[in-house]
């Protein structure tokens, strides 16, 4: 039997790894043939372009791993059956189940390789990329916002007109205070900027109201030392929360549920969506390991193209349910968790369908 396996785990992972490197280099091709109008006219040297063509290739790798996956199982088990080799298999008392288990197990380790790797090595490459094209083509990168509101746990309500990542400053900031539900301080100024972890408010008129009493005072620089917000807060609307490490990403969505609801709902729904990206490895192997094989006719054929099917169906659930969830028509962890379920349950009546044709 660990003949076997190993001859089915290795005949896999030999087209997979092709395939992988073959798509991800044409993507990357793809993308520094888009790039030629800035090589021709000389706006960007050769080689950094190259670089950032050499950058987008782990982003790649990832894109392409599960239809590489999905295609190598597929094959191999179509050459099985198409070559006679399944026939040997089963004649010897090895069930269809015992084939399809070292499949599995290799699609979990593939996966579990791929979460790792995305969060130690791909995501810290992906930022570079993205850093290194606001650089050289003058890509949209900023995370100046206008006209936020946001919320924290110590009672603060804070609204500015714009913040302006260059210098984390915000312009035209109110901050209203509560406590137990009533209003007890309210400040105005005309910006504030961030320093020693707190918000310092300039020219800042600071209204404290205590039962019916109204105080009035101005200050050059007042703090807001109990607001917890910080900066990345502000520029929410833009900050790319896919690429951000495991802790980092947990920390922002906890703080970004609590001043901005709908904000938080497409964030965590994209996040979760990223992280959870590798599983599309593991579902399509699962499934390829357990279409049936039967025809002999055409086999290979009609196997691409039920995996092709398969794979059309998994990625237009994910985005179908990734767009509900951007809704908030449910929770953003069911983005994650449909898709796989649509995706087996499709391919288990195609199949039944197709065992009785």
């Amino acid at each position: 039997m660990k003949i076997i396996d190993r001859y089915i785990i290795f005949s896999i992972l030999k087209v997979a790894i092709v395939a992988i490197f073959v798509f991800a280099f044409i993507l990357a091709a793809v993308e520094l043939f888009g790039r030629m109008d800035s090589i021709i006219n000389g706006v960007v040297p050769v080689s950094s372009i190259i670089k950032y063509a050499i950058l987008s290739i782990p982003q790649y790798l990832m894109m392409v791993s599960s239809l590489a996956f999905l295609f190598s199982t597929t094959y191999f088990l179509s050459m099985l059956s198409a070559n006679n080799e399944m026939i040997a298999i089963l004649n010897a008392g090895i069930g269809r189940a015992r084939i399809a288990l070292p499949v599995i197990l290799l699609s979990i380790f593939m996966t579990f390789i791929s979460v790792v790797a995305k969060e130690v090595v791909i995501n810290p490459l992906i930022s570079m990329h993205d850093i290194m094209g606001q650089e050289l083509f003058g890509l949209s990168g900023s995370n100046d916002v206008r006209n936020i509101v946001l919320r924290d746990e110590n009672g603060y309500v804070v609204y500015t007109r714009r913040y302006i990542e260059s210098s984390s400053t915000i312009l035209s900031p109110v901050s209203v205070r509560t406590e137990e539900g009533r209003i007890v301080e309210r400040v105005e100024g005309e910006s504030a900027f961030w320093m020693d972890n707190q918000w310092v408010v300039e020219k800042a008129k600071v209204f404290e109201i205590n039962d019916d009493e109204v105080k009035t005072e101005y200050y050059d620089q007042y703090p807001l030392g109990d607001f917890s917000m910080g900066p990345e807060f502000f520029q929410s609307a833009n900050l790319n929360v896919e690429t951000m490490s495991l802790s980092s990403a947990i920390d922002y969505l906890k703080r970004l549920k609590l001043s901005s609801p709908v904000a938080w709902q497409e964030k965590c729904t994209d996040y979760l969506r990223s992280l959870f990206s590798p599983v599309a490895i593991f579902v399509l192997m699962t499934v390829a390991a357990t279409m049936g094989y039967g025809k002999r006719k055409n086999v290979l054929l009609f196997s691409i193209i039920q995996c092709l099917c398969i794979a059309v169906v998994y990625y237009v659930s994910d985005m179908v349910f990734s767009i509900a969830s951007h809704q908030g028509t449910f929770h953003p962890s069911l983005s994650v968790i449909l898709p796989p379920i649509v995706t087996i349950a499709i391919n288990f009546i195609i199949d039944r369908i197709g065992r009785l044709l």
